[in-house]
């Protein structure tokens, strides 16, 4: 027991390299906006539904695939997840014309859920208590890292160093099968026990899950799922748009990406420290609501502020809109009916029904774009929905979770 204590550490950092692939591969098409729609002629609604085209998809394969992972298991589950999002980056590297490239984002959308839903079940297998907390934060810094990684370097270093756009998603995929091949030789180590104390039998705990309709009936899972679509149209509306947005402000394509690293830098941040406070069950709802709110009035600033106010905007809207993720699937996998067995399924749920959200983000963003001339009016609708939804938090009752 005290080498799978020790190796447990070692499962949430292949993890992490898998969901830094996750982040990295979603987030490098943001910094290339501008000449992917110059080389292929794209509007701005065009661009917004190729950035949230593997969102759509996630829609309708997130749920299937939880109850494919509850069975399958973590290794295979990640390792061709790590495969299909690999795939779907150098697909892009070939796109000809705006049905090539939304395709070959949407293909994200099939490996995606496998990471997304798989790393949480993970470390609901290996850890316990408050550790939960620490490895919940530590997991979703790998999905941000990789997303400063693709902001920041991007334009300022692979961009130069490869040659053009095709090739920036070509060397992001070869990096993701590589990522892929030692999750293959060093992640199928599974515990003797679970984090709760019991024999860990997949096909055992595929049995005894709960069926969807029984997820359902529990208020606390819908007011997550709903709190979840907001956080997905938040983090990916404005992440997806802000290299743009800020190039429009007069800053360079670099400068931009580097803006939006810090951004996600600081979620970093955010990932790791507000979970910590998740261990006292009577204050989860009005924490939530503080995120909520917090996290509109930073957006809000990101649309109007200039200079020094803008970066500090920047910076907080990143630590705020990033720390809600963990703190909702901890939440999630706290709760007594779920546990480590049902975390598939509950999170093919919260990500079918979420990600609603994350389409819905870049392609608003997009839309009002060209409606209104300018992106002020997507940050608006960022804000005013963020807003609204520290109102669900009234009926989280989360005493006895």
């Amino acid at each position: 027991m005290g080498s799978e204590t020790s190796y447990r550490w070692v499962m949430l950092s292949l993890g992490w390299l898998i969901y830094f692939s996750f982040g990295l591969t979603y987030t490098a098409i943001a910094p290339l906006v501008a000449p992917i729609m110059s080389d292929l002629n794209l509007t701005y609604t065009q661009m917004g539904s190729v950035t949230g085209a593997w969102q759509l998809i996630y829609i309708f394969s997130a749920q299937p695939l939880g109850l494919i992972i509850d069975r399958l298991g973590t290794h295979r589950s990640l390792l061709l997840g790590a495969l299909i999002m690999s795939t779907s980056s150098i697909l892009r590297g070939f796109a000809t014309s705006f049905e090539w490239l939304f395709t070959s984002v949407a293909i994200f959308g099939l490996g995606g859920p496998m990471v997304s839903i798989g790393t949480p079940k993970l470390i609901s297998i290996w850890f316990t208590g408050r550790d939960r907390g620490t490895a919940s934060g530590i997991n979703a810094s790998g999905s941000v890292a990789g997303s400063m990684a693709a902001l920041g370097l991007t334009n300022s270093v692979v961009l130069p160093l490869v040659g053009d756009w095709r090739n920036v998603f070509y060397s992001y995929g070869i990096l993701g099968l590589s990522i892929a091949l030692i999750w293959l030789l060093f992640g199928g180590r599974t515990p003797t026990q679970n984090a709760g104390g019991g024999v860990v039998d997949q096909s055992e705990g595929a049995r005894r899950q709960s069926t969807l309709i029984e997820l359902l009936k529990h208020r606390v899972v819908w007011v997550i799922v709903i709190i979840g679509v907001v956080f997905f149209l938040t983090s990916h509306g404005l992440q997806n748009w802000l290299p743009r947005i800020l190039e429009l402000k007069g800053l360079s394509s670099v400068d931009a990406g580097y803006a939006t690293s810090l951004m996600t830098l600081s979620g970093v941040l955010g990932s790791l420290m507000v979970p910590r406070f998740m261990y006292r069950p009577k204050h989860r709802a009005l924490i939530i609501a503080a995120v909520l709110l917090v996290s509109g009035i930073t957006i809000l600033v990101v649309g109007i502020g200039e200079g020094l106010f803008l970066w500090a905007g920047i910076m907080l809207a990143g630590f705020f809109t990033r720390a809600l993720m963990p703190v909702l699937t901890v939440t999630l996998m706290d709760m007594p009916e779920i546990g480590a067995e049902r975390m598939g399924t509950v999170g093919g749920l919260f990500f079918s029904i979420g990600e609603i959200g994350g389409f819905l983000g870049p392609f608003m963003m997009g839309y009002l774009k060209d409606v209104t001339g300018s992106f002020l009016s997507g940050i608006l609708f960022l804000t005013a929905v963020t807003w609204a939804t520290t109102i669900a938090t009234a009926f989280l009752k989360l005493a006895d979770t």
